[in-house]
């Protein structure tokens, strides 16, 4: 039969395509078993050393390390983020600093004496007009600086009281696309029935439904934290996570990772001058091929990791909903042929990372695979319930759905640190 030559040049083309851009993925995928404090430390090598690389204008987040436009709010971080300092040595000179970017030049002076009157929990622990008349200073100057504190720290800080605290970080999550447009409002007119669980009288006050009412105290008892930064009962500082994990106001789960775009890199402008020189052109050709290879090399990364997290997210959706008990069994080689990918790739894109939860916890990305973790929850219930032996906790878990022989239960019961019944 004979071939249409337009088919078969076309199909040529696409494959010499392919094989010219293989070499390209394939160094990109060198930095996929990077864990996120190592892949910052690629990125500040790289602007160290490279003139044409450069970060937009704006600074991290110092919640979760995002870069952002200045003045522009952080939409991602809750309370539950992490500390942006240690709270032994200035619990707020990492806060001070970033607001610097934030502030008007004239009022830089009032900026250090509203970071000294933040509390432990990071509220203002005084008026704008106290502050103003005890510090010598215009009140115009004072309400620049909070706000610039504001524009920089987590959502909450440098309110006056835990109901505004809980209100910013309320309407933080609103404008996330993760909580309904309401949310702030439950939560400064109505924190005592959130408090009581009185999700039938917030449905009547709000005009929602009891099941949103519900869903609503839901979210507000896990992402929510009358405190802003450390030494307010803030978990101990820990290196940021890989990927994080939330859901939006109808329920999907979403998953970001860190990209090209979240370190706030770009290539920086020649100017035409500059390009007209042959020898400046030849010199600059090189920074710009290496500034251009990293930003697709982060992308690339960011591109697999987002689509593994994701994929195993949708399939432990019990687990972030209910705790271990709905981890469901899942491979890293379910997961490679769900996605198109090779096993090792999702290994490599597994090992090593972290993911924040909806919850603001860490947890390890391996933990969302695996097959024992919902069956070692049952065995545990089933031992408190009644000292049973391991061959009558393993027909047990049998008529639930678990196929665990009586050696797994063993295993199990030893790594529970429960003794086995004589």
């Amino acid at each position: 039969m004979p071939t249409m030559p337009g088919l078969t040049q076309v199909a040529e083309v696409r494959l010499g395509a392919e094989l010219r851009t293989l070499p390209a993925v394939l160094h990109s995928l060198g930095m996929l078993p990077l864990a996120q404090p190592a892949l910052a430390r690629e990125v500040d090598r790289a602007l160290a050393g490279n003139p044409v690389l450069c970060r937009r204008s704006g600074g991290p987040c110092p919640g979760c390390g995002c870069h952002r436009p200045p003045g522009a709010p952080c939409v991602r971080c809750t309370a539950s983020a992490r500390p942006v300092a240690e709270p032994a040595v200035r619990p707020f000179e990492t806060l001070e600093a970033l607001a610097g970017w934030e502030i008007r030049s004239d009022c830089r002076a009032a900026l250090p004496v509203v970071v000294g009157h933040l509390t432990a929990r990071g509220l203002l622990d005084d008026e704008p007009e106290s502050i103003a008349a005890a510090s010598g200073l215009p009140v115009a100057a004072i309400e620049e600086a909070i706000r610039a504190v504001r524009a920089a720290g987590p959502p909450g800080i440098a309110e006056r009281s835990v109901a505004a605290m809980l209100a910013a970080q309320a309407q933080s999550l609103v404008d996330g696309a993760e909580a309904p447009a309401w949310l702030p409002a439950l939560v400064r007119d109505h924190l005592a029935a959130v408090a009581d669980g009185d999700h039938a009288g917030i449905a009547r006050a709000l005009g929602v439904s009891p099941a949103a009412a519900r869903a609503a105290i839901a979210l507000i008892r896990a992402r929510l934290r009358p405190f802003a930064l450390a030494g307010g009962g803030a978990e101990a500082a820990g290196p940021p996570p890989d990927a994080y994990v939330s859901r939006g106001a109808g329920g999907q789960w979403r998953v970001e990772v860190p990209d090209s775009a979240w370190f706030g890199l770009r290539v920086a402008s020649v100017p035409p001058a500059v390009r007209a020189d042959p020898e400046a052109a030849a010199w600059l050709s090189r920074y710009e091929r290496s500034a251009r290879d990293l930003l697709q090399q982060l992308d690339v990364r960011a591109g697999v990791l987002r689509r593994v997290t994701a994929c195993a997210v949708r399939h432990q959706a019990g687990y972030f909903d209910r705790g271990p008990a709905g981890h469901v069994p899942l491979t890293r080689t379910e997961v490679a042929d769900e996605l198109g990918l090779h096993p090792s790739t999702v290994s490599r894109c597994v090992a090593g990372k972290t993911v924040r939860g909806p919850d603001g916890r860490l947890l390890p990305l391996a933990a969302l695979f695996g097959g024992a973790v919902a069956a070692k929850t049952r065995v545990a219930a089933l031992l408190a319930a009644d000292p049973l032996s391991d061959a009558q906790v393993s027909r047990a878990l049998a008529a639930e759905g678990f196929t665990v022989a009586r050696r797994t239960v063993a295993k199990y019961r030893a790594e529970l640190g429960i003794a086995a019944r004589t």
